[in-house]
């Protein structure tokens, strides 16, 4: 399990398909990020689910999150997000359950509502249903893996279906960790997510866009909204130092020349609106400049880096940060350099 006591770092992969990639390349170059995360010692692996859009070709998290469980051995692995309303309940707690199995106990479950409308279109799911159905799918995944079975009746969903055969549904296999794997919310711009985490006991990862200030507001409503649900003082600190933030990180050997590798791929990313609202950046389209001063990313020497996450978890009170790395799919040895000089070069510093 993760030190609490000393900051935890992620990687992130969104499996984006800009012009200059294949689909077969995007694939390939999640994997073999998560393999080198490994051996490199990052805690943590994050993937996001999208569908029918070129910034996100992982239609679910379970997927990639089973091949990763089967070539690494000690990085924890988490959805982020799996979208809840776009799953059936049984099917996802069956799935997860077996990538709990497959690593062995690594699994972190990152929940999520889903943003974007196409994608509700895709599955004919009306958006309006979207929060019903959020907490019916948690609520028939929590059962299945607190008591091994299923029976449930919601508005949307029910388990087992009509039928003779069968009254409840056994869950198989039964989830590694127990009662369950731990569970995150990831926030990318509502309050009220956050706070919803914080009365059930729950982790967070916050998107991008909140500046160091937000972030440290925020933890103490988070601090406010779990005293107020009855949390002790213990399990509110544990539950702040396992959350993060989301951030593209860059190392190269000075800022200028980390500007330079890095700029093409994350502008054609943040040139989409729904990207940027996506990871939290907002909807105006700001000059790379900006997004460095906003500390959007965080990019330079490893010395550089490192100053600003030492400054980062000391403002912000949070205890892990997930790096995002490829942002608008840079190129692999490029990606791999950056997260060889991050753990070699810029953990030590911390």
């Amino acid at each position: 399990m993760t030190d609490l006591s000393k900051p935890h770092y992620g990687i992130f992969s969104l499996s984006n398909v800009p012009p200059w990639n294949t689909h077969h390349e995007v694939v390939q170059k999640a994997i073999e990020q998560i393999q080198v995360a490994d051996k490199l010692g990052f805690e943590e692996a994050w993937v996001a689910e999208h569908n029918g859009r070129r910034y996100g070709i992982m239609t679910s998290a379970q997927l990639l999150l089973a091949a990763a469980a089967a070539s690494t051995t000690r990085i924890r692995l988490g959805s982020g997000v799996s979208r809840l309303p776009m799953h059936h309940p049984l099917r996802l707690a069956e799935e997860y359950a077996y990538v709990d199995q497959l690593s062995n106990g690594r699994l972190n479950f990152g929940i999520g509502k889903a943003y974007d409308r196409l994608e509700f279109q895709a599955y004919s799911i009306p958006e309006s249903e979207r929060d019903e159905r959020y907490e019916e799918v948690f609520e028939v995944v929590m059962q299945a893996w607190t008591t091994g079975k299923v029976k449930f009746k919601g508005k949307h969903y029910q388990v087992p279906g009509p039928g003779d055969v069968a009254d409840e549904i056994e869950l198989f296999p039964e989830v590694y960790q127990k009662p369950t794997p731990p569970v995150f919310v990831m926030v990318s711009a509502s309050e009220e997510s956050l706070r919803m985490a914080a009365r059930r006991g729950f982790a967070f990862v916050l998107g991008q866009r909140p500046t160091r200030d937000d972030v440290s507001r925020l933890v103490e409503v988070y601090r406010e909204e779990g005293r107020a649900a009855g949390h002790s003082f213990d399990s509110i600190d544990e539950n702040i130092a396992r959350s993060s933030q989301l951030k593209a990180i860059h190392v190269s050997d000075n800022r200028e020349q980390a500007i330079k590798e890095y700029h093409d791929g994350y502008m054609w990313y943040v040139g989409i609106l729904t990207n940027r609202a996506k990871v939290g950046l907002g909807i105006d389209e700001l000059t790379f400049d900006e997004y460095i001063e906003r500390k959007a990313l965080i990019l330079g020497s490893a010395d550089d880096v490192a100053q600003e996450l030492a400054d980062f978890h000391s403002h912000t009170g949070l205890g892990g940060l997930v790096a995002w790395f490829d942002a608008g799919s840079q190129p692999q040895e490029q990606v791999l350099r950056s997260m060889t000089d991050f753990a070699e070069k810029v953990r030590p510093q911390l």
